[in-house]
């Protein structure tokens, strides 16, 4: 009779293990072949649809339309660099700081250590979040922040904004054109564009709605003492004893707001003053009247304008023109480089954190301990001896996180639109540009067979871009670990 227990089974026949070992390692091999396979293909296409388009007239081009020979990526790149820099300088010390608060700082109490979880809980599924949405909640936050302001409609002076100067412009008798500086005066009139804080003849304030023109009324009737449409003109008047605008409400209510100076969109010219020409150069304005000749030296008409009229509606004018430093910003947003920027950090932060996180967990206990021992505070012990040994692994998630940062076109297209080319270079925040990203995406679908050339071009231009992060993150983590030991 056969003892059971000193029989061997089947399972843990040697042969058997063997057959499974090697057919595991076969169809890893397989598998692995396979996707090799697939990317050569896709790169020898790509490389040999667009590689004879590659040259330094295509890196430095901007786009032209149906004109593939002549287009290029010089303002894509740009484009991509600073959205790019500005999702850094947003995500990283933000992420950093998170990851740092998250695991070095655990709260003791039981309903902050609840919280603790819940906030955990939700950065591990912000993760694996679509970037589209992120699209849609950069378009609400940063766009239109929330419904907050009101819409920003071309030529309009935005109500809040920073790194604005404002100039006069006119058109000299010569064709040149000349600059004064504006001065913000308080208008006779006020065309109100937001909601805003007004009071009543009483002195009782409230907040003042503004709809506009095709809502449905059914959406305010009730609130018509409090309404007024979109565009309505208040006239300047005193309040008591302050300069304030007045209007009333559908309502039939009048209210009142302080007025305060703002920009006309002209200026009538009617006696000599300062300008300056676009080169910088300052002289004073001949201001000629009707009657007088029209000088025929060159150099004197392009000094002079005309002053009067015998309508004094039709004085010589000069339009509000302004002019922009990199810096500036006005809220909302709009459609621009920043939110643009600040919608990528949002795609990047919750892998920055991750990876932060796992960086700083893998630093020993017992290098904690030792700080601990010498007597140095929780933060000192953070700053002195966990933030150099993660340095490594935070550099290195949070380059891969700005690398899928730089190859992401989803949120763009939300927040900033299809933008190919634009006629002027980009000059601050809050303007448009064109992206690597999304460049590609709108050749690949153009008729016109260049543009599928051009766009393998370019991602030619993006992967090797990528790899070059990627190849930093590597360098990175090598001189970091070498430093340590």
């Amino acid at each position: 009779m056969k003892d059971p227990i000193n029989e061997p089974r089947e399972y843990r026949n040697d042969a058997r293990r063997k057959m499974f070992s090697s057919s595991f390692s076969v169809t890893c091999l397989l598998v692995s072949s396979l996707a090799i396979v697939v990317l050569a293909t896709l790169l020898l296409s790509i490389f040999s649809t667009g590689g004879g388009w590659l040259s330094a007239e295509m890196l430095t081009a901007s786009h032209r339309e149906n004109n593939p020979e002549e287009s290029g990526i010089g303002q894509a790149i740009i484009g991509s660099l600073v959205i790019c820099t500005i999702c850094g300088l947003a995500a990283l010390p933000i992420g950093v700081g998170t990851a740092i608060f998250l695991e070095e700082f655990k709260p003791k109490n039981r309903f902050l250590r609840m919280l603790h979880g819940l906030v955990q809980l939700n950065i591990n599924n912000l993760a694996g979040v679509p970037s589209i949405v992120y699209g849609i909640l950069g378009l609400t936050a940063f766009v239109y922040m929330f419904g907050a302001f009101s819409p920003i409609r071309v030529n309009d002076q935005p109500d809040y904004e920073i790194g604005a100067t404002y100039s006069y412009q006119t058109k000299t008798l010569g064709g040149n054109y000349v600059r004064f500086p504006a001065t913000p005066k308080i208008q006779p009139f006020f065309e109100i564009k937001q909601p805003r804080q007004v009071s009543s003849s009483e002195g009782q304030p409230f907040k003042l709605n503004v709809v506009s023109a095709t809502t449905d009324a059914a959406e305010y009737k009730d609130k018509l003492e409090e309404t007024v449409i979109l565009g309505t003109k208040a006239e300047l008047t005193s309040h008591n004893g302050v300069e304030s605008y007045t209007t009333q409400t559908l309502g039939g209510t009048t209210v009142f707001f302080k007025a305060e100076p703002t920009y006309s969109q002209f200026a009538k010219i009617l006696e000599p003053l300062m300008v300056s020409d676009p080169e910088g150069n300052t002289f004073e304005l001949n201001v000629l009247s009707k009657s007088d000749a029209i000088p025929t030296n060159p150099e004197v008409l392009s000094k002079s304008v005309f002053a009067d009229s015998p309508d004094p509606t039709k004085r010589s004018s000069a339009s509000i023109f302004r002019e922009n430093s990199f810096f500036h910003m006005h809220l909302p947003f709009s459609k621009s480089v920043l939110s643009a920027g600040l919608t990528l950090a949002l795609v990047i932060l919750p892998i920055v954190i991750i990876a932060s996180q796992e960086a700083i967990r893998g630093v020993p206990q017992t290098l904690r301990e030792a700080a601990f021992g010498m007597g140095a505070t929780r933060w000192q012990v953070v700053r002195s001896a966990v933030l150099p040994s993660a340095i490594p692994g935070i550099m290195t998630g949070a380059i891969l996180a700005m690398s899928r940062a730089v190859g992401e076109a989803a949120p763009l297209l939300a927040v900033m639109g299809g933008v190919l080319g634009t006629t002027n270079h980009l000059s601050s925040l809050m303007d448009k540009t064109p992206v690597l990203p999304v460049t590609i995406f709108k050749w690949a679908g153009d008729e016109n067979q260049g543009f599928e050339h051009l766009a393998a071009a370019a991602i030619i231009v993006l992967l090797a871009f990528l790899l070059l992060m990627n190849s930093v993150a590597i360098f990175i983590r090598y001189r970091y670990e070498k430093k340590l030991a």
